[in-house]
């Protein structure tokens, strides 16, 4: 399908509660079929296809989710440590096997890099499953390091996660 043949897609962060932290892990599951559940800490968002192929105005369930932990003000120094805080951190990105190569991914991607670098213009990292790789080099991510071998990953698609890094630049 081209882009400009795709539906809108609706963003929103969504509230922390149970709900829709069932709903966050529903969609992963969907996805890779595992259930990935964002941080504590972590920033929800849900995407919505618009307009629905039904004539609805969005679905009831979302077709993309995303996780994000920012960086934290305090925490000025660079360090080449995946788990500074002085990075923005895209932990989760998942979109529907039904909708993958349609541009949602892309969407998602660049709205949570506006909402973290808005108030704090720090770069974006993400520990992006091998499969992924190319897809965030697309969007500007280069690999830092070598990728890392997870001796304890459940499925074959998280076995190889390679560091990435995107310098974000402010858009007015």
């Amino acid at each position: 399908m081209q882009a400009s043949n795709v539906p809108q897609l609706i963003i929103k962060e969504v509230e922390r509660n149970n709900r829709n932290r069932r709903t966050f892990v529903q969609v992963s599951r969907d996805t890779c079929g595992e259930n990935f559940s964002p941080g504590e800490d972590n920033r929800v968002f849900f995407g919505f296809q618009h307009p629905h192929p039904h004539g609805q105005p969005h679905a009831k369930q979302p077709i993309a989710v995303a996780s994000v932990l920012s960086a934290l003000p305090e925490d000025s120094q660079p360090s080449s440590s995946s788990r500074s805080r002085h990075y923005h951190m895209l932990t989760f990105l998942f979109v529907k096997r039904n909708y993958q190569q349609m541009g949602y991914g892309r969407h998602m991607t660049e709205h949570v890099e506006r909402v973290m670098t808005s108030s704090l213009p720090r770069p974006v990292r993400v520990q992006s499953a091998a499969k992924a790789v190319p897809f965030f080099e697309k969007l500007g991510y280069t690999a830092i390091g070598e990728p890392i071998e997870c001796v304890c990953a459940g499925t074959f698609l998280f076995r190889t996660l390679q560091n990435m890094e995107k310098h974000v630049t402010m858009q007015y």
